[in-house]
């Protein structure tokens, strides 16, 4: 008897907890990651730009992102912690570098009882020397998880 009932104890617990679970549960993007896009100037249309390198400078760790990579838009990672954060984008053919700044609000946001909460941005301000890049424009200035360009990066 004593079997028997554990045994229903057990098997009651393992429904409650699969009943629990959500079939959608946090299978989408929790991050919210500003998207770069390489335009030619002038143009919003996107380009490839070849042997692209880009690291996050003051970042803690290894803050390489890319590495001699041929891409037309990329995923800029922003630090919660500050309200500024900085890249380094060199090309193999470049001698010098270009820095790229952006300036922030930070707030989190509550996702939902599975997922939990995020950070989200608002991007105030951007910036970058013009060795490589002509220029930088804010094309939507709130970062969230959903999907969508936030920055054209402008090249000659």
């Amino acid at each position: 008897m004593k079997r028997a009932l554990r045994h229903i104890a057990w098997s009651l617990l393992a429904v409650m907890w699969l009943a629990g679970c959500d079939d959608n549960s946090c299978y989408d993007n929790g991050n919210s990651l500003p998207l770069a896009r390489f335009c030619a100037d002038g143009s919003s249309t996107a380009v490839t730009t070849s042997g692209l390198t880009v690291r996050g400078l003051g970042a803690p760790g290894d803050s390489l992102l890319l590495t001699d990579a041929s891409v037309s838009e990329m995923y800029l990672p922003l630090r919660a912690t500050t309200s500024q954060t900085q890249w380094e984008l060199s090309w193999e053919a470049d001698a010098v570098a270009d820095t790229l700044t952006l300036t922030y609000d930070t707030t989190p946001a509550f996702s939902n009882a599975e997922c939990g909460a995020m950070y989200q941005f608002v991007i105030t301000a951007a910036t970058c020397t013009s060795h490589r890049i002509d220029s930088v424009v804010v094309t939507q200035p709130r970062v969230t998880n959903v999907s969508h360009v936030n920055l054209q990066i402008y090249l000659p």
